[in-house]
This record gives structure tokens, C-alpha cells and sequence, in this order.
């Protein structure tokens, strides 16, 4: 997992290999927000896309812990708020079987090891073997919108 501030993102560029994140990066500072909640943007076909999201946030029992096998999530905060629990997915059980057509597998009912305040100004790469539980009400917030930009693990050093 790295979390970070959006005046940041550039620095991330050498994570990338066999693509060049600058136009997603690009679009992410100046562009996305004028993208209606529910759009796909496509930078490298289906290996390095975004999608625009609002949600509601809810209570904790509300959402499932989950992973991804094929993609490293980028979650790029663009208002409201949220909680996203973490937790080692080795520390999981899992739920039920991995869905290889969405790329989830989700885990039993379990505590975080760290609770993540996300707000506007902040973004969180999430790996596979970060298990984490999105859309956790911050007590302020009562939804968030964000980007959330998928990103083929073979796309990246890491």
C-alpha cells in the first residue's frame, strides 16, 4: 500500500514499466472531475483504465473485505470522504471463491489492522495482497467520489 497526497502523484511514475502513466496522471490532476460518476476512461485499453465513482458510505458491517489478483487499485480522492480498512490478505479468510471475470475475491468478517481516512487531496495504490474495505463512513462524510484507476499488475515493478 502507498498513501499519499495528490501533489505527489508524479513521483510515482518509476513504478510503471511498458506504459507511461503520464497521461493518466495527467488526467487525474486536471481532467477527472469533469467526468460523470459512472464513466470508464481507457488509457491502455484493458490493462490501464479509470473509472469515476460516488458512493455512500455506511457503516463498517455494511462492506466486505476484498482483494485483486490482476490489478493494482489507484484510489484518487476527489470530495467527500470515506474509511477504507487495511488488512494483510494473508491474515483473511476467504469468503467465497475468487471471481476471476471482476477480479474479487472477498474474505470473512475480520478487524483492521489500520483504518485509512481518505479525503479530497489524498490517493492510496492498493496491491494484491492488500485487503482492504472501502467505503467505511468517516463520521462526516456520506459519501465520496473518487477515480479508481486499474492498473495490470504487469504494468508495474513492484
Amino acid at each position: 500500500m502507498i498513501l499519499d497526497a495528490h501533489d505527489n502523484l508524479q513521483r510515482y511514475q518509476g513504478l510503471f514499466h511498458g506504459v507511461d502513466p503520464a497521461p493518466l496522471f495527467a488526467w487525474l490532476v486536471a481532467d477527472c472531475r469533469a467526468v460523470e460518476p459512472g464513466a470508464k476512461v481507457e488509457f491502455a485499453g484493458d490493462q490501464l483504465f479509470a473509472k469515476v465513482l460516488r458512493q455512500d458510505t455506511g457503516a463498517r458491517e455494511a462492506f466486505r473485505w476484498e482483494t485483486h489478483r490482476e490489478y493494482i487499485d489507484l484510489q484518487f480522492i476527489l470530495g467527500g470522504g470515506e474509511i477504507i480498512e487495511w488488512q494483510s490478505a494473508s491474515k483473511l479468510s476467504p469468503g467465497v471463491a475468487y471471481d476471476e471475470a471482476t477480479d474479487l475475491q472477498f474474505y470473512a468478517p475480520a478487524q483492521a489492522e489500520i483504518l485509512l481516512p481518505l479525503h479530497d487531496g489524498l490517493f492510496v495504490f492498493l496491491f494484491p495482497e492488500d485487503a482492504h474495505k472501502p467505503l467505511v463512513g468517516d463520521g462526516t462524510n456520506t459519501f465520496v467520489h473518487k477515480v479508481i484507476a486499474k492498473i495490470h499488475r504487469s504494468l508495474l515493478v513492484v
